[in-house]
């Protein structure tokens, strides 16, 4: 692209799982319809596709990774930008504006982006638009969408361009203090809002002038609110129905989910109609005042690129299909390999409220050399029954497992359209969506929006579209996001949309790889490897039609149930699994691994540093690993009889709800005690009755009460702290419970307490290994 080309500017990004990539996109793709031409790079590009020396205007979309990091794509980018030799003028040429990403469950939220922000002021760069932070805590809409409306008008100003000027389409610019309209993104089909049910058009000072055909405006019929005698129920499997009251507790069919039967599929399908409903409350597919009754602005949609070519001649067995077409898995620090399990151990009581499972795998043939502390991910499928589900509403059971291939629909309006890499080239309908597209994922608006375009019942497409447009922001939020709906789901609920599956494919994100923090030392055995993971239960609901457990955390349940054992304990108060012997190799089940890349959460090279370790729950998990490994270090000292080597005190918070239901590797520990492994356990069980006695319910609590011995390992003897576990509610309590007793340790106040934190972080001294 020419750099003097009228409307141009840079556009960057920076995404470690896609979605500062498809924010990136979603504004390459608009940008036209504003009369701009961005030209569109990853940072991982710089100096090989743009240079920032020669940039006068950029915008970036970036995300934060670890514990405040750049994305992987993004670290040479930022490696060379913070060099020291670099003058404070070095970018003075150079207006920016950012859009950073995060979550505000962790500490750092959106560190990254603001610390690109700091250095591009540093070296002189000016800042065009304020910058957008958004939080996938409560989900990057909320500030996405706002901040991408108001960059249009602030751009064009910025590269000169009048907002009263029309593109190339002859679209109408809206000016500053006018919201942007839905367009399609198809030249002949620019510009509509959705405008009022009753199809009264707005003036042209509030949407384009001419109407695109996709977007249809709603007529009365389609809106009005239905009496009370005459209203259909939503399209969920409701209560009333047999197969609804999914019991959580059965053994599913495979990898956690609750089955839905063929029948009560096509009974939901040919009864259910979205309703509009001011008596009702909310819902899916229910609609209520004002939302009902309000305008709509709808996002772009986005233009169709993928076609399906099926080839009945051909046919190809699943060990034919490459895993995700070879394309590389983020974070990955080894090749993809695998691995046997070959125990599974029950942690919990089978009346507590989370089963927790430790497996034990086999990596003689895996290319893994790990520490503990490292954390590794598991390839997982999608569950079969829901794949299956899947099919059959799209139509698709007779072409189930017919060969396709992709290719890019001649002279398409999508920009940079190409063919997703996880995708292999030749393929299988039932193989993509068991292995390569993420089924589970909340649907994003813009599948929301492309859905519209293949609705055919006029309340399903009215009730869709208020779900994707900027009115409906609290609607989406509260029954698509927070209600982890998926595109199944979805589906279920509005019966009249058929999409077909080059566009589902265009939209479905790339099914990626869970990662587990290892629970064991290679000192023990170099060749096993030991995790251990809550299932992950998701009730049936209003949005989900069915009870499900998690994708990942479900098939190893699944896989694993022939051989899960009781944990128990021998003489010695050692954890003791099952006698694998008997088992047969074809019994045994695989899985594929691959190492991630980690090198802050592990022990201290030094054994005469303190360490305090933070780790409720399943959090508990790398502390086994690091005592493992301690232990196995003394006894060799011992052994030798080397009285050179010093190790310091190490304490554990953990834990739980109840002490005899879910006081995982309970006996491991109390045993890393006797043996002086462990310098001190504080254990604390938020269920549990006290019998009027005050106890600790939060490893919060008991830090309070150990609060000056912590703080003199911490800030007087140099420990490092370790926090592992869920971030959203654990992890925050714990860093304020900090602040606050640091501040009453010294005596400072707030400001100085959170300097002395930030501190011990800036000298990886408070660690933490924490998930949402």
């Amino acid at each position: 692209m020419t750099k003097g080309m009228q409307g141009r500017f840079l556009l960057l990004y920076g995404s470690q799982t896609g979605q500062a990539k498809a924010i990136a996109e979603e504004i390459y793709e608009n940008a036209p319809h504003h009369g701009l031409q961005p030209e569109i790079h990853c940072l991982s590009m710089t100096d090989k596709k743009f240079s920032l020396e020669k940039e006068a205007c950029m915008v970036m979309v970036v995300s934060t990774t670890g514990d405040g990091e750049p994305p992987e794509t993004a670290t040479k980018f930022w490696r060379r930008l913070k060099k020291k030799t670099l003058p404070g003028d070095h970018l003075a040429h150079l207006n920016y504006a950012i859009l950073g990403l995060g979550d505000s469950n962790y500490n750092n939220f959106c560190r990254n982006p603001k610390n690109f922000e700091q250095r591009f002021e540093e070296l002189g760069a000016k800042q065009f638009y304020p910058s957008g932070f958004a939080d996938d805590a409560v989900g990057l809409e909320v500030v996405v969408e706002p901040w991408i409306d108001g960059l249009w008008p602030v751009l064009r100003k910025q590269l000169g361009l009048s907002n009263n000027e029309c593109t190339s389409n002859g679209v109408m610019e809206p000016s500053e203090n006018k919201s942007i309209t839905q367009s399609t993104g198809d030249d002949s089909d620019s510009g509509t809002d959705v405008d009022n049910p009753y199809g009264h058009r707005k003036s042209h000072q509030d949407v384009e002038k001419r109407t695109s055909p996709d977007v249809k405006i709603q007529t009365e019929a389609a809106t009005r609110t239905i009496s009370n005698d005459n209203r259909t129920k939503p399209t969920t499997l409701n209560n009333d129905t047999k197969n609804d009251k999914a019991d959580a507790n059965q053994t599913s069919t495979d990898s956690g989910t609750s089955p839905l039967t063929q029948d009560s599929l096509r009974t939901n399908q040919s009864e259910g109609e979205t309703v509009v409903d001011s008596t009702q409350d909310p819902s899916l597919t229910c609609s209520v005042p004002p939302l009902s009754e309000s305008g709509l602005t709808l996002p772009l949609l986005s233009p169709a690129y993928l076609e399906v070519q099926f080839h009945k001649d051909l046919v190809m067995s699943p060990d034919q299909l490459t895993l995700q077409g070879s394309a590389s898995y983020p974070s990955a620090q080894s090749d993809v390999s695998m691995a046997t399990i070959v125990s599974a151990t029950k942690l919990t009581r089978d009346d507590a409220v989370k089963t927790a499972l430790d497996l034990e795998l086999d990596i003689s043939d895996a290319p893994i050399d790990y520490q503990p502390g490292d954390a590794f991910s598991i390839i997982c499928p999608n569950p079969s029954t829901e794949v299956d589900l899947l099919i059959q509403r799209l139509g698709l059971s007779e072409q189930a497992d017919s060969v396709f291939s992709l290719q890019l629909i001649a002279n398409t309006k999508k920009r940079r359209a190409t063919i997703p890499d996880y995708i292999p080239k030749t393929c299988t309908v039932r193989h993509v969506l068991t292995h390569c597209c993420d089924i589970r994922t909340p649907m994003k608006k813009a599948v929301l929006r492309m859905l519209v375009e293949h609705t055919e019942n006029a309340r399903e497409k009215r009730r869709l579209q208020e779900l994707c447009s900027k009115q409906g922001i609290n609607d989406y939020g509260a029954f698509i996001r927070e209600g982890c709906v998926s595109i199944l789901d979805v589906l279920i609920a509005f019966p009249s949309c058929n999409p077909p599956l080059g566009r589902l494919l265009e939209h479905l994100p790339r099914l990626l790889p869970r990662p587990y923090s290892i629970s064991s030392s290679p000192l023990v055995d170099p060749k096993r490897l030991h995790f251990v993971f809550n299932i992950i239960e998701f009730p049936h609901s209003h949005g989900r039609a069915m009870a499900r457990q998690g994708v990942c955390t479900g098939w190893l349940n699944h896989k694993t149930q022939p051989i899960q054992q009781q944990v128990s304990t021998d003489v010695k108060g050692q954890d003791v699994e099952m006698n694998m012997a008997a088992l047969s190799i074809s019994e045994k089940s695989k899985v594929l691994i691959f190492a991630r890349t980690n090198t802050h959460f592990r022990l201290p090279e030094d054994p005469s540093t303190p360490i305090i370790m933070i780790g409720p729950g399943t959090g508990v998990a790398p502390f086994i690993g690091f005592l493992e490994h301690r232990e196995m270090q003394l006894n060799k000292v011992a052994e030798n009889g080397d009285d050179t080597i010093k190790f310091a005190p190490s304490w554990l918070f953990f834990g739980c709800r109840h002490k005899e239901r879910d006081f995982l590797y309970r006996h491991k520990l109390e045993h890393f005690v006797k043996t002086g492994v462990l310098s001190r356990l504080h254990v604390s069980f938020s269920r549990d009755a006290t019998n009027g006695t005050i106890a600790p319910k939060y490893v919060q609590d008991n830090l309070r009460l150990h609060s000056t011995d912590v703080l003199d390992l911490l800030l007087e003897k140099k420990a490092i702290l370790y926090v592992c576990g869920d971030a959203k509610n654990m992890a925050r309590n714990v860093n304020e419970t900090l602040l606050e007793l640091i501040g009453k340790h010294t005596g400072k106040g707030a400001y100085d307490a959170t300097l002395i934190l930030a501190k011990l972080r800036e000298e990886k001294r408070y660690r933490e290994d924490i998930w949402t």
